[in-house]
């Protein structure tokens, strides 16, 4: 992986200065004039929990470097490569003495299948070939992808990344996309996993009995397969429709309506239909990932209005008690309007989510205040992770600079989540609810040859 990393910027030095008249355009042409582009970025993440639970600081420095050729004929091959290091931390692996837990989110940082392990952390994070044409595009090996329900979630310094091929198909103002996964990286890890064996690499949370769920390494699935339908009905008007198949273990589709506006009113609504397949993984619901009887109904919705200085929406989220909204946390990211970072309703039935959204845009910087409150269902039968019903605040500011600093972007996310339940033991709150966190990144984004496009995920 790193022979890798170290090749692709000597090869294009070397091949740039060798490439044939462009009149003789053999294979040598099309390798050295191709794009190289990539990322480096710096993150720092603090957790101060409440009272005397154990606070939590980290920082990670990385880079992603990512080379595809001209195309030939509309061939062309990609690949890109990560790595990751620790820069410092305090003791993130010390098992808390009230909690009996260590820290969650930093550990994020590196690879949490090798929690020891912070300082050979890379991964070949992309290797396809993509034949495209006209209003035709295939791709076929390791690749990102973005949908509403499975997406790239790059919110630590790895994204979701998978294994198989994907086409899309462009007809007018409409959009056709087809998937179909084998394997899967998931965000903060380094190794390929077969999908059956990706699922459950994070937390297994609870049976619908109360029970520690142990489904890891217990289910069965050949893949995961996706289709979706983007349509632009009106200049302002866009519906999704798309499904996800996720096999011998579940089904969902998911329809999407959004009215976008330059000034006015706008907004949005979501239905999220999910059952299980065969018996949601494993005939023995002790190891299963989707209880048999399960049946998700999710509707969210979204309604904003552009002031002449700043955005404000108001966004809401229920799941009826017919079941938990449940997709793999390895794949998938809340797909809600109410999502915010740091916070999730997957694995939650019979709860609600609303909140508010203020947005302001001046130049180079973006600003973003988010207050969301999450009512759930203490029973297991419809809470997965047993959280409790918490308020959270989130400050979320961006800059990008310019000039001679062009390609710099700073991020500082501030996060603050406190539980309505003001009888929950101390035990129970580490990194779950009473907490502040303090994140800062820095990204720096380059690319050079043929297009210069931003990397930022």
């Amino acid at each position: 992986m790193r022979i890798l990393l170290v090749f692709i910027p000597i090869f294009l030095r070397v091949t740039v200065s060798a490439q044939s008249p462009p009149e003789d355009k053999n294979l040598l042409h099309y390798f050295s004039n191709g794009e190289l582009s990539g990322q480096i970025r710096d993150f720092t993440m603090s957790t101060i929990n409440a009272g005397e639970l154990d606070d939590y600081y980290a920082n990670a420095i990385g880079a992603s470097i990512h080379y595809e050729t001209l195309p030939f004929k509309g061939f062309s091959v990609a690949l890109n490569g990560i790595f990751v290091y620790r820069v410092f931390s305090n003791d993130i692996l010390a098992i808390d003495r009230i909690a009996q837990d260590h820290s969650q989110y930093e550990l994020q940082l590196f690879n949490i299948k090798d929690k020891g392990n912070f300082s050979d952390l890379d991964r070949l994070e992309e290797l396809y070939v993509k034949y495209e044409r006209e209003k035709l595009a295939f791709t076929y090996g390791k690749m990102e992808i973005e949908s509403p329900l499975v997406r790239l979630h790059d919110g630590r310094m790895k994204p979701k990344v998978f294994s198989g091929f994907k086409t899309n198909v462009s007809l007018h103002s409409h959009n056709i996309t087809g998937a179909w996964f084998t394997k899967a990286s998931p965000r903060s890890t380094t190794h390929w996993y077969p999908v059956a064996h990706a699922i459950g690499i994070y937390s297994n949370g609870f049976t619908t009995e109360g029970d520690e769920a142990h489904y890891h390494d217990q289910i069965s699935s050949a893949g995961l397969g996706i289709v979706g339908l983007d349509m632009k009905l009106k200049k302002n008007t866009n519906i999704n429709a798309w499904n996800y198949y996720l096999d011998n273990i579940s089904n969902s589709t998911l329809v999407k309506v959004d009215i976008t506006k330059d000034t006015g009113v706008y907004g949005g609504f979501m239905y999220l239909y999910q059952r299980p397949i065969n018996s949601g993984g494993n005939i023995d619901p002790r190891y299963t990932f989707h209880q048999s009887t399960e049946r998700t109904n999710l509707l969210s919705g979204s309604l904003g209005y552009h002031f002449g200085f700043c955005d404000v929406k108001a966004n809401a989220t229920h799941i009826l008690n017919s079941g938990r909204f449940l997709f793999p946390r390895e794949f998938g990211v809340d797909p809600s309007y109410t999502y915010i970072s740091r916070s999730q309703i997957e694995g939650q039935g019979n709860a609600t989510s609303f909140g508010i959204t203020w947005l302001k845009n001046i130049k180079n910087i973006e600003v973003k205040v988010d207050w969301n409150r999450m009512l759930t269902d203490n029973r297991a039968l419809y809470n997965k992770y047993m959280l409790p019903s918490y308020d959270q605040f989130n400050l979320d500011c961006s800059y990008g600079f310019e000039d001679k600093l062009d390609g710099l972007e700073l991020r500082l996310l501030y996060v603050y989540r406190i539980s309505t339940d003001r009888d929950i033991v101390l035990s129970k709150q580490h990194n779950t609810v009473n907490f502040n966190q303090i994140n800062v990144v820095a990204n720096f984004n380059f690319a050079m040859q043929r297009n210069h496009h931003n990397l930022s995920h």
